[in-house]
């Protein structure tokens, strides 16, 4: 792995660690069911990358999804139930997600 594939895999670690912390403090968080069901699919999808010891091959998993289901779960969260803390952590979240989509795509060539 060179240095610039090695920063690549860090990048992404962190990005999706700090998503997984948010996800763990909402799961904490008593929210209706269908957004608790997309948190615990991204949950679930960053959980699955960053057990991973070694990221050259992502083929098998499916980061987009937990992406996916982490912005659905977020969009549908009404910010009246959570505290102004959770919803700027929240906001911090869907700004990290295009370009740890575009670093997992280049990770994957």
């Amino acid at each position: 792995m060179g240095v610039s594939r090695s920063t690549l895999v860090h990048d992404i670690r962190n990005q999706l660690s700090a998503m997984l912390m948010l996800v763990t403090l909402l799961e904490r968080t008593e929210l209706p069911d269908d957004v608790s069901a997309y948190l615990s699919v991204a949950g679930t999808g960053f959980r699955s990358v960053l057990d991973e010891p070694d990221l050259a091959t992502t083929s098998h998993h499916d980061l987009d999804s937990a992406l996916s289901a982490l912005l659905q779960g977020l969009e549908a969260l009404e910010t009246e139930q959570i505290s102004d803390q959770l919803v700027h952590l929240c906001q911090d979240a869907v700004s990290r997600v295009p370009s740890t989509r575009e670093m997992w795509a280049e990770l994957a060539q």
